[in-house]
């Protein structure tokens, strides 16, 4: 089975795991900025994402074990983790079952609860499962469909990056039939021990994904936790504010 990843710079091992439907490329000016100042930063595309293997379903726990696994294969030592949304989500539950073996943790706007489907959200998941990329002559044909379809823009951007354009046809790359079809499993709660080990979260001030109140069961669960909220981004912060999450992410590690 294939298991790919993108690996820049030498030093402590920063793992970074991407989001629903996301690929490693998207965190990659992000991981060469991070190797420069001195970290081994690893950026794998999930299983089911991108250049990865496929699986038959959806389990945080069996995602989480195959990363730990991956860890331990590579022979990184305290490891920090790092998960951006349904990334973070798998980080949270890799400290759960391996509590000892990581050195710190930071999430990306994410939180454990239960999500809530939105119409953007509904939209994206009918039209991947009914629209097959194979009918279009080119990205370009596929790209207009996605906008007449009223798909947001971020969102149109993920689904190009998860084509295939190496065949005369197009076609997935990833697993996202699969993904589509379990996505309450991704949005579910996750129930995991309570957390000790150093954790930062980064939320995004115009994000909905952790509010205000959400902030109260968060330091419940994670003991020795610090949140900041990133200004003038969204859900992607990697995107909207990169400058200010480099620098609070490099600010909490060389703690």
């Amino acid at each position: 089975m294939k298991f790919y990843f993108q690996q820049h710079g030498q030093g402590q091992a920063i793992l970074i795991l991407h989001g629903w439907l996301g690929l490693s490329d998207h965190w990659m000016s992000g991981a060469k900025f991070l190797s420069e100042q001195g970290y081994n930063v690893i950026v794998p595309d999930i299983p089911n994402h991108g250049r990865s293997f496929h699986t038959e379903d959806f389990s945080f726990d069996e995602l989480a074990d195959i990363l730990y696994s991956f860890c331990i294969t590579q022979g990184f030592e305290d490891p920090i983790l790092l998960g951006h949304s349904m990334g973070g989500k798998i980080a949270m539950k890799m400290v759960d079952k391996n509590p000892e073996y990581y050195k710190s943790l930071i999430l990306i706007d994410i939180h454990f609860k239960d999500y809530q489907r939105t119409q953007a959200r509904d939209l994206l998941i009918n039209l991947i499962l009914e629209a097959n990329p194979s009918d279009f002559k080119d990205v370009s044909h596929f790209r207009a469909f996605l906008v007449e379809k009223g798909i947001e823009k971020d969102y149109v951007d993920v689904l190009l990056k998860n084509l295939d354009y190496s065949k005369k046809t197009l076609r997935w790359r990833s697993n996202i039939i699969m993904l589509a079809k379990e996505v309450e499993k991704v949005m579910a709660r996750i129930e995991f021990s309570d957390i000790n080990i150093p954790t930062l979260l980064l939320r995004g001030e115009n994000s909905t994904y952790v509010r205000d109140e959400d902030l109260i069961t968060f330091k419940e669960k994670f003991k020795n936790s610090k949140t900041i909220t990133v200004p003038n981004a969204g859900h992607l912060i990697q995107v909207d504010n990169p400058a200010f999450l480099l620098k609070s992410i490099l600010d909490f590690i060389k703690k």
